[in-house]
């Protein structure tokens, strides 16, 4: 009699230690993970507005600032982080002579000074994309973010013909 009460005894605070050990595994575990998961999304953020100001720097520099290359991207390192900036300038309201492609050798024209920067970062499988449209003044040379947004979501440009 006595035996089998204290066995059934051992059994309970067995198997209830063992559900509050596995339940405080699972928290700590989710804890970590949703923390680290927070800091690498985070700097994911800090590397695609590294990104996008580096590319403001280049049109600063250059207002015919091209990206070069088909997809008007070049990659840009925030120590051992990675984004992916594509300058995009946008001709659907260019005349005359400026034909596709022409906004960034004549970029004189007030209807074609505008700039897309998408920057794509990904930082321990986080993503984060940032979408800029900058005008650039082609008799100053003055540079302003018209605006700015991060991208939540899918990926898609700001709407512009890919012209670099």
């Amino acid at each position: 009699g006595s035996g089998q009460a204290a066995l059934a005894l051992i059994f309970l605070i067995g198997g209830t230690v063992l559900l509050v050990g596995a339940t405080l595994t699972f928290l700590i575990f989710n804890f970590v993970h949703s923390t680290f998961g927070f800091l690498a999304a985070n700097r994911a953020l800090g590397v695609a507005l590294a990104g996008m100001n580096d590319a403001v720097v280049q049109l600063t520099r250059n207002r015919s600032f091209n990206a070069g290359g088909s997809s008007c991207t070049y990659s840009f390192l925030v120590g051992e982080d990675k984004a992916d900036v594509q300058v995009l300038w946008h001709n659907s309201g260019c005349s005359g002579s400026n034909k596709p492609g022409a906004c960034p050798t004549d970029i004189s024209d007030p209807n074609c000074h505008q700039v897309a920067v998408n920057v794509d970062a990904n930082v321990s499988g986080r993503r984060r994309r940032v979408e800029a449209l900058v005008s650039v003044n082609g008799i100053t040379g003055e540079v302003d973010i018209i605006s700015l947004r991060q991208k939540l979501g899918g990926y898609g440009g700001v709407g512009c013909t890919p012209i670099c």
